[in-house]
Formats: C-alpha cells, structure tokens, sequence
C-alpha cells in the first residue's frame, strides 16, 4: 500500500495543493517537496504522518499517540487567514482515505454553504456542537491495512532526528551494544513510525545480526581425511546473512569504499561494532563517524532494521517496500553526500515510496543525474505546481568549480563578472580550431574576437546545456548562448529567450558526413587523401540484396578517429582560403544572432 493522492485547501500558508503520488508501474517515484520556509512543507508532511499513525492503531496497540486520538493537532488557529474551514485528505491505494475538517466556529454557527465540494459531502459528518471532524476508512479494508504495516515499512524521519554528536561526552563515545528486547504480545509491532533517535536500536539491532550469522549460519563442508572426517568452513548462509550483506551494501556507500569490508564486534566487556577492511581495524567504533555519515547511516539502516521486524520477506534491498517520509534530508549533509551518496542509497530501494523536503539544488541535481527527470518527482510549495530539476540545473557549473580549489572558484567568479561576451558551444576542440582558422581566412576574427568559444565536450554535453536552461531562467541570463552542433545530429534548430540552438548546414558534396569535416569541400579532402592518405578511412561501394530485391549502399569516407588531431594540424598549417570556404555557412549563422 502506497500514497496515491494528498489535498489540502486553507491550511496555513496553502491556498490549495492536490499532489498525486505517481509510479514506475508497479514501483513509486521518489517525490521531493521543495519551497522557502514557511510555504507549506511540513504541514504536508503532517497529514501524510497523521494517516499512517491513525492507521497503525487499527492494528496495533503500541502507537506514538494515545489510542483514539491523532498525531497532529487540529486548531482553527491553523486555517488559512480571511477563510472560514480547512480540509485535507490522504488518500491510499486500494481506496482507503484520510479526512479531516476544521471550521472557524462551531458547525452550528458556521454556515453549510460552503463551495467545496468535499467539504459539502462530508458535512453531515460534523456534529452541531463541534468544529472539527476527523474520518477515516481504513476499518473498511482490514486485510489490506494490517498486510501494510505487518508487512511493509513505515517511517517518518522529522527533522529534529539527530543524534547528539560522538565527542560530546565519553559515555556517548563508548556506548556499548545491546541484544534487542522485543516484546512477542498479541497487537504490539515492536516498532514506531516516528523515528528521531534510531542510534541505540540501530546498533542494538546490528549486534543482533551479527550474532545470528555467526551463531546459527555457519555453513560447512566435510573433508574426508583418512582416518577422520574434518569440517572445512564454507561461508554463511541464511536470513541474517541476506540483510548483513545488505547492510554492507549500503555502508560501501556511504563510506564511498568498494573493496573488502565487514562488520566486527568486541567483547562483552566492550561491545563496539567496527568496521574492518582486508581483515584489519578500519573503522573501530562504526558509530565514531562524522555527523553526516552517521545520519545516513542511522536513515537507511533503521529502513532495513524496520522492515526486518516486519513480516514481509527478503533477500536483496529491493524487497523492502513501504512508505519513508524525510523532513529536511539534507540537513547536516556535505554537499558531496547531498549530490552524490544520497541519490545512491535511494536507488537502492527502488520499492520504498519516499516523500521528502529539501532546500538543497544539489540534492536534487544528484536525483536528475541517478534517476533523470523522468524517474521522480519535484513540487514546489505552496502551490504544489510541479517543476523540473532542470530548474536547478544552472548550479552544475557553480559545483563542479567548488569541487575544485579556492583559487580556481576565485578565477570562475572573475570569468563569469568579466565576460559579457555571448557564448558559443560547439561539440568538440578540433571544431574551436577549425574555426579559429577559417577565421583568419575569411576575413570574420571581429566575429569571434567578440564571442567565447567554448569545448562542450560532445552533442550530449550540449543537449544538457540546452535542457538546463529550457525554462525561464533563460531570460534572466547576462549572455547570450549559441549551441553549435555539428550537421550529423538530429537536432532542429531553436531557441529559448537568449539561448539558441542551431545545426550546422549539411554539405552534401562531401562525401565525409560526420562531424565539422563536412564542411571542406571534395577538392580539399581528394587533396588530404593525396598527401595524407593515413587521415581518410574508406568503404568501397557494396551490393546486397534485401527480401530478394537488389540495394546499392554507395561509398563513404570518414576520418579515422585517432587521425582527427593530426588532421586538424595538417589542414591548419597547411590548408589555404579554398579548404575553408565552406566555414562561411557557420559565420552565416552566428553573426545575425550575436549583432542582434
């Protein structure tokens, strides 16, 4: 059971927002909430809570809240000024719902004509003498309910969740691990939904698994000597063993290391859970870690530890199914680990459906890049209007720089102040020669004295480019951008405010089709094969037949690909006006644009 839909209208600062929770087929995306502060977002994480929390206690006794009442509280305080009620609905598959009303006075006071309709159909529902309702159906659908939270896993992560860092005081630092106490009574799940300080359970839970493997897992192979046979061991195998192996997995992540590495734990005088890495100390107290890295840890680890408490079954991370709920995921985070490792360990749960706030571009540009666009979601509060993490995407640049030096972020910075010059884009550094040259040649260096030309490392370098700025955000740049792809791509020409994207015209001469060396013209690559016949690849012309009919695939010529540079030496060195004349198509092309 996932989320299918949230509405809200009049709480705070929302007007209105109906979100639909949307799915890879049978798989959620991730959906990331983004917005200033104050616009809404943990409101919305609110009610999503109050639903699951309302639901548990159908099913369980041991809820976060007394039985009977809810998570969150509901107040006329919390109603949109200048509006008389508040409504909001979570919705979950199989048509289970969450309802909730709040009027400014009592329903006997209030009016009932109010022009919302599910306010109109659930109005009944209020009593006279009160102002608030609060309506659920998850009686109506036992099976599916109790299948969700024995089964599933269920989390909320608010954003006051962390763990008092290791080096405030000793006793922190040296706490030991403890065998988990769970309780085996009819109605009581051993486990919360809400989840702020995971630490102690997170270990207790480890030292567990640890001692399940190594206790009762141990698998062995008989050696038939001579006069005895001796055991030989022959690794582990089993449940503990299939979520001990996950766990790792999600640790190589965090702590970015592929190689040989497993979990230790000391003796009973000091049990300390260490990571070792080719069988020596690496980590002695694997909850010693940065703040950061003990937060992811603490997020992903408590997903599993949840989900092993459950009923449901498992043998990799993609079993794990439920609902995860982040407030502020980012918070504490380095920005390697916003843009880098958390978009990781997402990954790996491609069943769990995760809601999550941010106030982080990085973040999001890590889930475009793990995920791309299409693969998961962005709202932006407190409209709930969707956006792209294209939107985002003019941070690329500005990251890539931070991951470098002070002094070259320094030089970025006084680039980008310096310049007002349109930019120009082209697919490769052959393509910046060649033109560079042809400059010289047709009389157009004002042309290019006048624009940056820039390597963009291939057309697929260029279609990011043009993606990352196919939204508003192209108005409000200072320079113009030219995205010069080279006549073999399928691109149409267009443009986006003052980004342009442009082919270059094809020279159907040439019998070279591919890249910037269509433009020279057949004398000039006859005259190349003559002195440089190492440059040119050939294809003769070849006959075949098709479904019994006779085809002609005529001749080609192509430029060896490790000959490009030496080729592009030769013809700048020793090419003249006639050889580059077919350039003037690309002059053609970038002088309107950037005289305009």
């Amino acid at each position: 059971m996932y989320f299918k839909s949230v509405e809200i209208k009049n709480i705070g600062a929302i007007g209105h927002i109906k979100i639909e929770f949307p799915k890879d087929g049978e798989r959620p995306k991730p959906v990331i909430i983004v917005g200033e502060n104050g616009t809404g977002k943990s409101i919305l994480l609110a009610h999503l809570v109050n639903s699951l929390i309302a639901g548990k206690e159908d099913i369980f006794d041991d809820t976060e809240v007394e039985q009977g009442r809810v998570y969150k509280q509901r107040s006329s305080s919390y109603i949109k000024s200048g509006e008389q009620y508040s409504y909001s609905s979570v919705k979950f598959d199989f048509e289970v719902e969450v309802q909730e009303c709040q009027l400014q006075r009592l329903k006997d006071s209030s009016t009932s004509e109010f022009d919302y309709e599910p306010v109109q159909k659930i109005w009944d529902k209020i009593q006279p003498n009160d102002s608030s309702v609060f309506l659920s159906t998850f009686d109506k659908h036992k099976t599916v309910v109790s299948d969700f939270y024995k089964k599933q896993c269920c989390l909320y992560f608010p954003v006051n969740r962390f763990e008092e860092p290791a080096w405030l005081n000793i006793d922190n630092l040296k706490s030991k691990a403890n065998y988990s106490e769970l309780k085996r009574i009819s109605r009581y799940s051993n486990r919360n939904i809400i989840c702020t300080s995971p630490l102690k359970n997170n270990k207790d839970w480890l030292l567990d698994l640890i001692f399940d493997r190594q206790t009762f897992e141990i698998r062995t192979t008989d050696l038939q000597m001579p006069q005895f046979t001796l055991p030989v061991f022959n690794g582990y195998s089993g449940q503990s063993s299939t979520i001990y192996e996950a766990v790792l997995q999600i640790l190589r992540v965090i702590l970015r290391e592929g190689g040989n590495i497993r979990l230790g734990a000391g003796t009973r005088k000091n049990r300390q859970i260490t990571v070792m890495k080719d069988e020596r100390t690496w980590v002695p107290n694997l909850f010693q870690l940065s703040t950061g890295e003990i937060q992811l840890l603490n997020l992903f680890f408590s997903i599993v530890r949840d989900y092993d408490l459950s009923e449901g079954p498992f043998n990799d991370l993609s079993d794990i199914k439920g609902i995860v709920i982040i407030d502020e995921i980012d918070s504490h985070l380095h920005t390697s680990h916003q843009k880098e490792v958390l978009p990781e360990l997402i990954a790996l749960f491609p069943n769990v459906q995760f809601t999550i706030t941010t106030h982080s571009p990085l973040f999001l540009m890590g889930m475009e890049q793990k995920f791309d666009s299409e693969h998961f979601i962005i709202f932006n509060m407190p409209n709930g209007e969707q956006v792209a993490a294209a939107d985002f995407s003019e941070f690329n640049a500005a990251y890539d720089a931070f991951k470098e030096t002070t002094r070259h972020r320094e030089e970025i910075q006084t680039e980008l102040e310096r310049h007002a010059k349109p930019i120009i884009f082209v697919e490769g550094d052959y393509d910046i020669r060649y033109l560079r040259r042809a400059a010289e040649w047709l009389d157009k260096n004002e042309i290019l004295n006048n624009v940056q030309l820039k390597d963009g490392d291939g057309f697929g370098n260029l279609d990011k480019i043009w993606k990352s700025y196919d939204n508003p955000m192209s108005a409000s740049i200072p320079n113009k951008i030219i995205l010069l792809y080279d006549c073999d791509t399928n691109k149409q020409d267009a443009s986006k405010n003052r980004v342009y994207k442009i082919k270059i015209p094809s020279n159907v001469d040439n019998p070279i089709a591919i890249g910037i060396e269509n433009l020279f013209s057949v004398a000039t690559i006859q005259k190349i094969e003559d002195q440089n016949p190492q440059f040119i690849d050939t294809q003769e012309q070849t006959n075949k037949r098709v479904r019994g009919k006779p085809i002609t695939i005529p001749a080609t010529k192509s430029v060896n690909k490790n000959e490009k540079g030496n080729m592009c030496n030769w013809l700048c060195e020793h090419g003249a006006v006639d050889d580059f004349v077919g350039f003037q198509s690309v002059f053609d092309i970038i002088e309107p644009i950037i005289n305009n």
